[in-house]
């Protein structure tokens, strides 16, 4: 009869060596099919909300839907409302994810989607962070602000940045080359949801204005007009440092005639006057 041989201490450590070999080469795969997936879900997001944003038009003579999202103006037709409560009243304090979750179902494009979790990119996590309770965001995509189709002295500052303000749908022209969803990073402390819209004027500002996403491997992804959505990696790592506040959104780097980031969102900005084309 043969005697059983057990392992040498070599051999184990040979055999945990080869495992721990394979688990560095299988991770970083199991990471980017991961990210991968994300990304493709995102994407599948923005396209289910520019569908819902032209079925909302096709029902409503081509009327655009309001884009900017404001706390004193929840009985106009917005696309999302802030958080709100059981009632309809807005959350000035701190919401829980239910109240967000309710702004967003209340909002007039929601009956032609029927699953917040499009509006939410797997890949922002900032309502799970330890971020203050009041900046734990779940809406992850905002609509620019030249898209706000509100009525004349909706908020001052904005208008002053755009010659016009588009409120019908074929006023988007060159449809597959304009965004009208973008993916935010938004941060401002002092608001607990993403207000008003997108803010981007490269011909009256030299700086970013409001954060955009950077969930994708330093990249965020855009809804175009025609139906389609894109992921645009930021070129410059200044760009994408400055959207996670590791840079002051107040400088913009590299400078505008060679920042490739800028040019990108601007070449694609959903209409722009002759007067505010990229020059």
């Amino acid at each position: 009869m043969f005697k059983k041989r057990a392992f040498t201490l070599i051999e184990l450590l040979v055999v945990i060596a080869v495992i721990a070999v394979l688990m560095a080469i299988l991770m970083p795969a199991l990471r980017a099919a991961k990210e991968l997936a994300r990304g493709s879900n995102c994407m599948a997001n923005q396209r289910s909300l520019v569908l819902a944003y032209t079925m909302y038009a096709d029902d409503n003579d081509s009327r655009i839907v309001r884009g900017h999202v404001d706390m004193s103006n929840l009985n106009s037709p917005m696309w999302v409302l802030p958080p709100i409560d059981q009632s309809g009243a807005y959350i000035s304090n701190t919401p829980l994810l239910e109240d967000r979750v309710r702004g967003i179902k209340r909002g007039a494009l929601y009956s032609y989607i029927n699953d917040h979790e499009m509006y939410h990119c797997p890949g922002d996590n900032r309502y799970q962070t330890g971020a203050e309770e009041h900046q734990r965001m779940y809406r992850s995509y905002v609509i620019p602000d030249v898209l706000s189709a509100a009525r004349k002295g909706f908020h001052s500052w904005t208008e002053a940045r755009h010659k016009h303000f588009p409120k019908r749908l074929e006023e988007i022209t060159h449809a597959s080359l304009k965004y009208v969803f973008v993916e935010s990073e938004f941060q401002n402390p002092n608001f607990n949801y993403d207000h008003g819209g997108w803010s981007f004027a490269p011909w009256v500002d030299n700086r970013w204005i409001d954060e955009l996403a950077t969930f994708h491997s330093k990249s965020a992804t855009f809804g175009f007009a025609d139906g389609h959505s894109e992921k645009h990696k930021w070129v410059h790592t200044e760009t994408w440092k400055i959207f996670i506040e590791d840079l002051p959104i107040e400088t913009l780097l590299p400078p505008q005639g060679i920042n490739e980031d800028w040019r990108w969102c601007w070449e694609r900005f959903p209409y722009l006057d002759e007067s505010e084309k990229p020059r």
